[in-house]
């Protein structure tokens, strides 16, 4: 009898700890008129869904997700064959059950076994009951009289609305401490911006506020986001916030960007930092953002060519330290590599020694179709500004001299310095990366690239606005 108990003791322990530490999810579905039908578990990461798990409903509209390992938590979408869908958390919760109907799928959504799950279903149709009553709030006031006391009673009741809100969303994630729920509220609760004062002396407030405004929603908009949590990766918001802020609300000027990169990049643990970095790389080596291959190079040295980033084969680390190397030397704020270079008349002629305000360095190749457009539009441009102020180093990219001559003295191109380099001493396909025709960089007295690879319209207003010919609007504002 003793053995015999002994044995029933460690079998409940068995048991109680299987339970316990369980390793597998299991979703027990009931859909009440979907029936013989099959749908899908899917996921979240990186702005996308993905399915995860099929199964097929019974006749009574019942199926089971289930796994022998444990998924990986986030938000999940249980997808219909009408493409509909509704969320669940899958938390520390990975066995329960769910039961809902094909037309009314939040509304009727029921759960037993998850109190995350519960927490976050009563949470979707409070957010859906305040929400109605609001947009109901907003039409009526669009047929209101400004004036009217209607008016005023219906703007306090948006008051007093957003003030519920605010304050069921902050109960909740008090309540839910720890758990994937709060988590996610908080990582989509906005930044409240404190009351800002603005000295007396100050003209223009409404500048001053917006100003300071900006500033603090800049340095505190990643207040709610926990980098070291990588549950996060799974949900449908993570990727959408990095867009908004490093594309819509950071000013595009690439010192700021690398300075809110890194401030990023330095929170998140390895599983977010290895999403983050790379959502970096593949925005800023796509960006048609003039000076954006800062950023490149930025995150080329300081994370993708060094040991913090362990996934890149040296394959492409070798093609990606040679990219930035072609890149390194011509970036906007750095001084433009001289150029001694042989003349049309055989002289020799250095970029540096070219006395002048502005400075254009323009790389064509006579039969090249966008050069043929634009050589004789910055020609024109040429001729209305003075020799001090705007100066024209016109390099011819190829080999054959006669046909570079005839193409200067047909157009009647003498006059700005035209010059070659046929055996490319300088490297200059190199250091300006002359990968194709035209180039363009525009330099400032000191020989400091302003800006590259722009337009001819955009050109002429950066030179009108810089000589004074056109007015800088926004240096005015």
């Amino acid at each position: 009898m003793k053995r015999t108990f002994n044995i029933l003791i460690v079998l409940l322990l068995v048991s109680t700890c299987n339970t316990l530490f369980s390793q597998s999810y299991k979703l027990d579905i009931k859909i009440s008129d979907l029936k013989d039908a099959e749908i899908y578990l899917g996921h979240y990461y990186a702005g996308k869904t993905y399915v995860k798990d099929t199964i097929r409903l019974d006749k009574n509209g019942k199926g089971t997700f289930t796994g022998d390992s444990l998924l990986d938590q986030g938000i999940y979408i249980v997808i219909l064959p009408t493409k509909k869908y509704f969320d669940i958390l899958i938390g520390d919760d990975q066995e329960f059950s769910i039961e809902t109907s094909a037309k009314e799928l939040t509304k009727n959504l029921k759960i037993k076994g998850s109190t995350e799950n519960i927490a976050f279903n009563e949470f979707q149709l409070y957010m859906n009951d305040k929400t109605q009553e609001s947009l109901k709030i907003q039409a009526r006031l669009k047929n209101l009289d400004e004036n009217s006391d209607s008016v005023l009673i219906s703007k306090d009741r948006l008051n007093v609305l957003s003030t519920e809100i605010k304050d069921y969303w902050n109960v909740k994630i008090i309540e839910y401490e720890g758990t994937l729920f709060s988590v996610i509220l908080r990582a989509t609760k906005n930044v409240e911006i404190p009351e800002i004062e603005i000295p007396d002396h100050i003209q223009n407030k409404d500048s001053a506020r917006w100003f300071q405004s900006y500033n603090y929603s800049s340095q505190h908009y990643f207040d709610n986001i926990d980098f070291s949590d990588a549950r996060l990766l799974r949900t449908p918001f993570l990727n959408t916030k990095l867009e908004t802020f490093f594309t819509k609300i950071l000013i595009q000027n690439p010192d700021t960007l690398i300075q809110y990169i890194d401030i990023v990049a330095v929170q998140a643990n390895k599983e977010m930092f290895e999403y983050i970095i790379q959502y970096f790389m593949n925005t800023y080596a796509q960006s048609d953002i003039v000076g954006m291959d800062k950023v490149l190079v930025h995150l080329a040295d300081n994370y993708f060519l060094t040991d913090k980033v362990d996934w890149y084969n040296e394959e492409k680390k070798k093609k990606l330290k040679d990219h930035v190397a072609k890149l390194r030397f011509n970036l906007i704020g750095n001084v433009a590599q001289d150029l001694k270079m042989e003349t049309i008349s055989g002289e020799y002629t250095k970029l540096h020694e070219i006395k002048a305000k502005y400075t254009l360095v323009y790389f064509y190749e006579p039969s090249c179709g966008n050069c043929k457009k634009t050589t004789p539009k910055i020609y024109e441009l040429y001729q209305e500004f003075n020799r001090d102020e705007f100066e024209v180093l016109a390099v011819y990219t190829q080999t054959e001299k006669e046909k570079w001559t005839k193409y200067i003295n047909d157009n009647g191109f003498e006059d700005w310095i035209n010059a070659w380099d046929p055996h490319n001493f300088t490297n200059f396909s190199f250091f300006y990366n002359v990968d194709r025709t035209p180039r363009i960089y525009l330099l400032d007295e000191h020989k400091k690239i302003i800006i590259k690879h722009i337009g001819y319209e955009t050109l002429r207003d950066i030179l009108e606005m810089k000589l004074g010919k056109k007015k800088d609007i926004i240096s005015e504002i």
